[in-house]
């Protein structure tokens, strides 16, 4: 076993405190890891239990036909059968209380009741990046159109990496990125500023053997120039931020005073960031009837939810987010991520009436980099490249 966290969803029945569960296929991931490490944790909207894990042959039948009673013979003929592999689990302490998760558009706290409340700025972030860390990856993949940003957002950085580069990486999160990332060039320095991300990626990069490639590090983007004696040759050509990373950072003039000390001249810095207008955010909540949502980025900072707590992120216009690397870079592209379609947290609605929209796809790529759609998607994505 990799020791990675290995999530899937899955139907149960309960008996008293034990849940049972039915696996298609001795052959799955998760029924293979749950037979060998016989422990596993199960969790819902709002509780978790540490379970112990153990085949169950002899409940076979009495599960079938609860399973039959509560989704419908239909469904239990077409998914289970007569080769099901009855998994039960068993608690092995008390139920723990978990945060409800929701989406990032579903905060609920007003930014001055968190101020009232916060015991430091990067310590809540932290915390809610530590309370998504399992399930980050799963919540990304599983989502069309933060999958088209991450696509796209590599295509554009995998024409500036060289092999001989060694990159920064600013909100590395769990390494998605940097894993695909690091087979093509020397290495990469992965900082973020979750404890639990950065030691989900460290496992990550030693599963897939990219350990002497990666060095994850816990590093708030304004530290990054600390980040000097451990370069080699002190400075890197290319430095690069995903999906708004740097909408978290608050001492963004110290961030970009340490961006500034660890580039090479010449060398470029790829962030894609979140605007303060989005249009196909206004024109679905219109589409809606919500006209709540169509104000939603005009106060900033805004509050998001991340795995299930709500904290501030700061929007830009993108005009002024460019303007701030005016003294030391040059623009060398901005991109709409995405440009017409809506944002990632609005996935739902999206993928609903794909099959009608789908055209707009093809239209998103083509207008991206052009005035003004890469001003006023959920995201832009910028280059800059140093003097």
């Amino acid at each position: 076993m990799s020791g990675l966290p290995h999530i899937v969803r899955v139907r149960f029945v309960r008996e008293g405190e034990v849940f049972y569960l039915l696996g298609g296929s001795s052959s799955s991931d998760w029924v293979k890891n749950a037979e060998k490490d016989g422990r596993a944790r199960v969790r819902s909207e709002t509780a978790a239990y540490e379970v112990r894990a153990e085949a169950s042959p002899s409940d076979t039948g009495m599960v079938l036909a609860r399973f039959e009673k509560k989704y419908g013979k239909r469904l239990v003929s077409d998914w289970y059968g007569s080769s099901s592999v009855c998994m039960k689990l068993s608690p092995v302490g008390p139920m723990t209380s978990t945060r409800e998760v929701k989406g990032e558009g579903s905060s609920t706290k007003t930014y001055a009741a968190w101020k009232g409340e916060t015991r430091g700025y990067y310590g809540e972030v932290a915390s809610a990046f530590d309370s998504a860390s399992e399930e980050y990856d799963v919540t990304i993949g599983k989502n069309f159109i933060n999958t088209l940003i991450r696509q796209r957002s590599l295509e554009v950085l995998y024409e500036i990496i060289r092999p001989d580069d060694i990159l920064i990486e600013i909100g590395a999160g769990t390494g998605a990125e940097a894993i695909q990332i690091a087979r093509r060039v020397s290495g990469i320095f992965a900082t973020d500023i979750s404890p639990a991300m950065v030691e989900l990626l460290t496992l990550k990069a030693k599963a897939r053997k990219l350990q002497s490639k990666i060095v994850s590090l816990r590093i708030p983007a304004a530290d990054i120039g600390g980040l000097r004696d451990r370069i080699p040759g002190g400075k890197a050509r290319v430095v690069y931020s995903f999906n708004g990373a740097l909408n978290c950072e608050p001492r963004f003039d110290r961030f970009l005073e340490g961006l500034t000390e660890v580039m090479q001249d010449g060398g470029f810095f790829v962030c894609s960031i979140r605007n303060t207008l989005c249009l196909s955010e206004v024109l679905t909540y219109a589409a809606l009837l919500r006209p709540a949502g169509m104000r939603k980025r005009k106060v900033q900072p805004m509050m998001v939810s991340v795995g299930g707590m709500d904290i501030p992120s700061t929007y830009y216009p993108a005009s002024e987010f460019a303007a701030k690397f005016r003294d030391d870079f040059k623009l060398v592209m901005m991109l709409g991520l995405p440009a017409l379609l809506p944002p990632a947290y609005l996935n739902d609605y999206y993928v609903k009436a794909r099959s009608v929209l789908k055209s707009l796809e093809g239209a998103d790529r083509a207008l991206a980099s052009r005035f003004p759609f890469n001003r006023i998607g959920d995201q832009t994505l910028y280059v800059f490249q140093k003097k």
